[in-house]
């Protein structure tokens, strides 16, 4: 018996079917499992308390542990505040630490109009939310996309930044030298966007993805830490929105450049990347810019390192950062103008070099 021709009219109706079915299966992935102060967030932090702030007609949320001096935590693009579970337990016994999730992951707002996501527009709400919260002269550490926030931060609220500590982040990033990969922008196509969102948001490929993000890295975690590594990833998607990644995968791939502000800024930065990131181009780009223009800068490199840092060397990472925002070396200014230190190798749990 031959088969049937099916036209253009049933392919649409079996298409928006399947949509339907993904969609549900969106709505039953990203449904909160729990309250915090009366909000529904995605699941009760692992360490510190949910805590939340309205901030220009949006509800920020961020997560908040220990005492003392404040640092805020930005994380990387899609990413939630749990990308900072690994780190934020070891500086929590010196400092008060608020993780955030910005605008548009985890269980802060997602808006869908009126916001493009921008460096300059996250920066902005994580200056006004600073405020809200009567905290100056906060020390900022940002991921990718939150590290570039977070120089943003500092380069235009100069009064609310002390120290900057950047994983990978920048403030040169070209579309052409990033290359960063086009499976987002299909969430923009009709129909088949839908289809690929539901299929991320149904948990099919938290594996893979955890895989991919740590690379080369995933083989040498104890399964402890692949489960740890595998729920920060499979929170990422399932708190977000189509739109609201769609808008960062937009922001992060045009054009970044804000430094001639930073340049002017008297901030001091701690700049961490890896040599084996899949983003090494972008990071040494920004390594060479701050090397000639910005000598207020130490700048440390991790020879199998991958573009997520804090997750790879978590102990390192946070040796490095408390480190850094101790007292400044009497008569010093940073190191970085000589060429950056070297960290990581073996288990990841080495000390900090010298």
């Amino acid at each position: 018996m031959g088969h049937r021709h099916r036209g253009p009219g049933a392919l649409r109706k079996y298409g928006h079917r399947l949509a339907l079915a993904v969609l549900v299966l969106e709505l039953v992935a990203c449904s909160p499992l729990v309250t915090a102060q009366g909000h529904p967030v995605y699941s009760l932090p692992r360490h510190g308390v949910d805590r939340f702030v309205r901030v220009r007609g949006h509800t920020v949320h961020y997560v908040e542990a220990g005492a003392g001096r404040p640092i805020l935590l930005i994380p990387g693009a899609f990413t939630t505040y749990r990308a900072w579970n690994r780190v934020l337990p070891g500086l929590a016994t010196a400092y008060r630490v608020l993780a955030v999730d910005y605008l548009g992951v985890g269980d802060s707002d997602k808006p869908e109009t009126d916001f493009r996501y921008t460096v300059e527009e996250q920066a902005d709400v994580m200056a006004e939310m600073l405020r809200s919260l009567g905290l100056s002269r906060v020390h900022v550490v940002g991921a990718s996309y939150g590290g570039a926030v977070a120089l943003n931060l500092a380069a235009r609220y100069p009064d609310l930044v002390d120290r900057v500590v950047s994983v990978e982040g920048g403030a040169l990033i070209a579309p052409e030298v990033l290359n960063y990969t086009k499976t987002w922008g299909l969430l923009n196509w009709p129909i088949l966007g839908d289809i690929i969102w539901g299929f991320m948001q149904s948990g099919l490929f938290d594996g893979i993805s955890a895989r991919s993000v740590m690379g080369a890295a995933w083989d040498g975690l104890s399964p402890e830490d692949r489960r740890e590594i595998h729920e920060v990833i499979a929170a990422n998607i399932r708190t977000s929105t189509k739109a609201s990644c769609l808008g960062i995968y937009l922001a992060i791939t045009r054009r970044i450049d804000f430094t001639d502000v930073l340049e002017r800024a008297p901030v001091r930065v701690l700049y961490l990347y890896g040599e084996a990131s899949k983003y090494r181009a972008v990071a040494e780009m920004n390594v060479r810019w701050f090397s000639e223009r910005k000598p207020r800068i130490e700048i440390v490199s991790f020879p199998d390192g991958i573009h997520d840092l804090h997750l790879q060397y978590p102990q390192d990472v946070t040796t490095a950062i408390l480190r850094f925002l101790g007292p400044a070396p009497s008569g010093s200014d940073l190191a970085g103008a000589t060429g950056p230190t070297r960290l990581g190798g073996g288990d990841g749990h080495g000390p900090v070099a010298d």
